[in-house]
């Protein structure tokens, strides 16, 4: 009988519920697979998890994406192979009926079920719960706000932003969190050279409207260095544009995150805390 243990938990309440779902719905495929054929529970497994997973897999994005979880896109695609794998099943099972149902389908079934399990919920999921689950690391007043210290004291960080009230602000709230150089550029192209300069900055924050050279392209344009400490760099996307498809975009073509402006102070230090915190290390 299967539990959901803490190795297993998430911290968040909506996505350690839908987990023990698919836990009950595993234990109901074991309990039931020596007593009912092979045809009803081969379907109402896979009927059940077809079910779960698109409703499971809905809300486990929203949430993603309100707590600007930088690997949503990754995250996405994974949920779609799941589901196009309990399709296939199906299909090949019930539609083309290409495969016997016997003892052998319902032991591979039990198989792709851990899989589910132990390797997407314990390997993809459990990185969430540093975002999702309540934290109260590195915390630092800041007047009426919170901020999340930086992880190290040797951050570089690179601001890009043509309007100048708001470059300043961000200079100093990277300042605020402990950043040891803020870099700053007025443009685009700017801002590149000091990217492939020295120092070689641990973060990229970009405005996503400046002409002529815009945000998206800045991101290209260091995702395609042939150095790999530059072509990692974590580049994260502002803009003022009231588009909700913001950071699908941003995710896209390869950004680390998205955000509107104007920013919230605690949210964005969160989000670099974590970010900067998988960084490898310098030395």
């Amino acid at each position: 009988m299967l539990e959901l243990t803490d190795d297993l938990r998430i911290g968040h309440p909506i996505i350690d519920a839908d987990h023990q779902r698919l836990i009950d719905i595993i234990n109901e495929f074991n309990d039931h697979s020596a007593s009912l054929n092979n045809e009803k529970l081969m379907h109402e497994t896979l009927k059940a998890l077809l079910s779960y997973g698109r409703e499971h897999f809905a809300r486990e994005e929203k949430i993603q994406r309100e707590c600007m979880y930088p690997y949503h896109n990754m995250h996405f695609h994974e949920h779609k192979a799941l589901l196009e794998q309990v399709q296939d099943i199906a299909r090949t099972y019930f539609i083309a009926k290409t495969r016997p149902l016997n003892e052998r389908s319902i032991s591979e079934l039990n198989e792709f079920l851990k899989t589910w399990l132990i390797g997407h919920v314990k390997k993809f999921d459990t990185n969430l719960r540093e975002w999702v689950a309540p934290s109260n690391e590195c915390l630092e007043p800041d007047g009426e706000q919170k901020l999340f210290r930086l992880p190290c004291s040797d951050v570089a960080a690179l601001v890009i932003d043509d309007d100048a009230t708001s470059r300043t602000l961000l200079v100093k709230l990277l300042s605020v969190m402990g950043a040891s150089v803020v870099l700053e550029a007025s443009n685009a192209i700017e801002g590149l050279q000091l990217a492939f300069s020295d120092p070689v900055p641990d973060i990229i924050i970009t405005d996503l409207n400046m002409e002529p050279v815009d945000g998206f392209s800045v991101v290209a344009a260091v995702r395609a260095s042939q150095k790999e400490y530059i072509s990692c760099i974590p580049v994260i996307i502002f803009s003022a544009t009231d588009d909700n498809d913001l950071m699908a975009k941003s995710m896209a073509i390869g950004a680390t995150g998205a955000f509107k402006k104007p920013f919230n102070p605690r949210d964005l230090s969160k989000f670099l805390f974590h970010v900067l915190k998988k960084r490898p290390d310098k030395s």
